[in-house]
Formats: structure tokens, sequence, C-alpha cells
């Protein structure tokens, strides 16, 4: 029976801190391992095992395969596809692959990916890096520091927190469009 790929899969459970999913077609149908441990010997055991994989990261996501050298010994490498961009990672060997690893890897790609959007996709104007002191925008400076957002004039200082925060972050997206062609 030929094995998809995408059902061997090690997935984070969004909301947790440390919870995964961990799913393979070795004997049949997809199954869980929920008995597995990450970074235990079986852990090591059952990646040996898989010829490849899908993970799902806290920041990121990739599809691992393994593959034979001509001098015979076997490497895994992670794969991630990206606006017509293939990016191509070395991960080691299997005794390699720790959990730490696969999501430093995941979110090395998506990092990399988020790198291959052209200037033309860009809806987002670059700003500079905010300094430690905040961005300055004409005379309004804008903070964050200790979970509140400070916008201060030489006249008036607004303090919101991290909801009102969230809140004209999302109005400043969704009006972006907008914002931009004026800006141009």
């Amino acid at each position: 029976m030929t094995q998809h790929r995408l059902y061997n899969l090690i997935e984070h459970v969004k909301g947790t801190e440390s919870r995964y999913i961990f799913m393979d077609t070795l004997e049949g149908p997809a199954q869980t391992r929920s008995n597995l441990v990450p970074d235990s010997p079986d852990w090591f055991r059952w990646l040996a095992r898989l010829g490849s994989f899908h993970f799902q990261g806290k920041s990121g996501q990739f599809s691992a395969r393994q593959e034979r050298k001509q001098r015979g010994a076997t490497y895994w490498y992670a794969y991630r596809k990206a606006n017509q961009v293939r990016i191509k990672r070395y991960l080691g060997t299997t005794d390699r692959l720790t959990l730490a690893k696969l999501e430093e890897t995941a979110n090395a790609l998506h990092e990399e990916a988020l790198g291959t959007i052209g200037e033309e996709k860009v809806l987002n104007a670059r700003l500079s890096r905010p300094t430690p002191d905040g961005l300055k925008v004409g005379s309004v400076t804008v903070l964050w520091h200790d979970e509140v957002l400070r916008v201060t004039s030489s006249t008036e200082s607004h303090v919101l927190n991290r909801r009102q925060a969230a809140e004209l972050l999302n109005y400043l997206y969704h009006q972006r469009g907008s914002l931009l062609k004026q800006y141009r």
C-alpha cells in the first residue's frame, strides 16, 4: 500500500504550550500515537520508520523527507514552497530530529518564506523598525511596553491595553488598501 506522506504528521495543538498530535500510516489506516513522548528513544525509532512527514509547528510548517545518499547513509531534509519558490533545509540524521530542532526549522523556513514575497505583492508599506524609545510618526510616538500600547503627542497621551491595541491594529490592517493609495 502506498503511503501518502501527509498522513504522517506531527502537529502542534493550537492554544497549548507543548501538546502535539503524532499520526502515521505505518500499520494501515492513519493512527494517532498518543503514547509517543518527543525526544525519547521511541520517538527516534518512530521517525526512522517514516519515509516522510508533515510538521506543523507553533510558528511554521514544512514537509520532511528522508533521503538516502550515495554512501548509504540517510539524512532528513525539510521542504517548504512559498510563492513559487521551493525552500530546502538540511535537518540531519534521525537522532538529530528533536522537537526543538523541528520547531526551530519551521520558524526559520517561515521567515525565509516571508522573504519570497515580491514587492508587488506586499500591501503594507515597510517602515523602519521601532526604536526602544518607540516609533515616531510626525509629532506622535507609539510605544509597546509592558503589555500596553502608549500613544503620545506633545499635548496628550493615551494608553491602550492588549485588547484595545489588537482592535486598533485590526482596524488599520483592514484600512491598509486605502491608506496605501493615499500614501503613494
